[in-house]
């Protein structure tokens, strides 16, 4: 597979200062205009005709081939991104941020394949066909966040941020009916047409949550932690209860928290971290036995782990460095639409590294 992207850019933005009611306002705005030309080649065959099975009426022959060649498809997008950043700082120690921006995220190259693959022992009007898709949009999502930040003291402050984001162009396993190399059908001597399972851009979904921070340093102590937390959902989640759902569902959204305590004095630091997160669906299907069916889904299990860390500066180039990762021997495990429906379990065991570092 080759692919060849070339985007252009145009970009304008402007920032702005004003007293709000005697408060400092600052705000930047900006809009880009991307335009993106795709050319993608694949290596592969394609059919040149096909007939009827004499062994049965209900089936189609093996199709007949070219020999490997290259199957080239242009394709193109363009998209106003627009961005706005603002700031109102109500006290010295107390801000309020607006942020609101579009931002899009192109798919993985590697579904950009156009070679299309056609099986063989085909049924009279039931063609099919699989392979990637170099016509696909990027992701898009409108990005809307107000948070409150209060800077009580020195290196330490507690922080909420609201987020929300509209997320459209998903990409999504999908049938399409396409024609393949005019190709002709032989039971009706027209054009055929296949069903073609690819990757599709499919629904828009919102995703909305709130984050917690909280740092707190102890004076000249050197002791200190770090606290944060999210909360998120979905207009499109899963549910587990509905055996009948299928289609479209929001992947890879969990509430997670984490807690770092340290030490920061003298050259010397260490650190304790401590990670949760919750379960989440991660995928339609499940992969057993090298192999993946059905459309059942697959969850994460909720994990929790601990990480220690230290080091020590001998001078200014020279440092000395250990870490033990995953000391509670935190075990990650998946199951299905149940949760006693285990489905694997990942044992990473305890890791630990030591060594020293030196800068020049």
């Amino acid at each position: 597979l080759n692919v060849r992207e070339r985007t252009w850019s145009l970009y304008f933005s402007a920032n702005f200062k004003a007293d709000v009611g005697g408060m400092p306002f600052t705000m930047n705005a900006g809009v880009r205009n991307e335009t993106t030309n795709l050319r993608a080649t694949g290596q592969g065959r394609l059919p040149t005709s096909i007939t009827t099975s004499t062994a049965d009426p209900s089936l189609l022959g093996i199709p007949t081939y070219t020999a490997i060649v290259p199957n080239t498809t242009n394709s193109s997008y363009s998209y106003l991104l627009p961005s706005l950043d603002a700031k109102l700082e109500i006290t010295n120690t107390l801000l309020v941020r607006f942020d609101a921006s579009r931002t899009l995220t192109r798919p993985s190259l590697s579904v950009l394949n156009p070679v299309l693959n056609v099986g063989n022992g085909q049924r009279v009007g039931a063609l099919t066909a699989s392979g990637g898709n170099p016509n696909l949009k990027p992701y898009l999502a409108d990005n809307f966040d107000i948070a409150a930040e209060w800077y009580y003291q020195r290196n330490s402050y507690l922080s909420v941020d609201f987020f929300l984001k509209n997320v459209s162009n998903f990409i999504i396993g999908g049938v399409t009916r396409q024609s393949i190399n005019g190709l002709i059908d032989p039971t009706t001597g027209i054009l055929a047409s296949f069903a073609v399972s690819q990757q599709v851009n499919g629904p828009n979904a919102t995703v909305r949550g709130v984050e917690l921070a909280w740092q707190q340093v102890f004076g000249n102590s050197g002791f200190g932690f770090q606290a944060n937390a999210t909360f998120v959902n979905t207009n499109r989640p899963y549910d587990d209860k509905n055996i009948s759902q299928t289609g479209f569902a929001v992947t890879g959204l969990a509430n997670s928290a984490n807690f770092v305590g340290f030490y920061d004095k003298g050259g010397f630091q260490f650190r304790t971290a401590l990670n949760w997160r919750d379960k989440y669906l991660l995928q339609f299907g499940q992969n057993q036995n090298t192999g993946a069916f059905g459309s059942e889904p697959t969850f994460v299990d909720q994990s929790f782990q601990v990480d220690l860390s230290t080091s020590y500066d001998v001078n200014k180039q020279f440092s000395v460095f250990a870490e033990a990762l995953n000391v509670n021997n935190n075990q990650q495990s998946t199951h299905g639409r149940f949760d006693n429906q285990l489905l694997d379990v990942f044992d990473y065991g305890r890791r630990y590294t030591a060594g020293v570092r030196f800068h020049f």
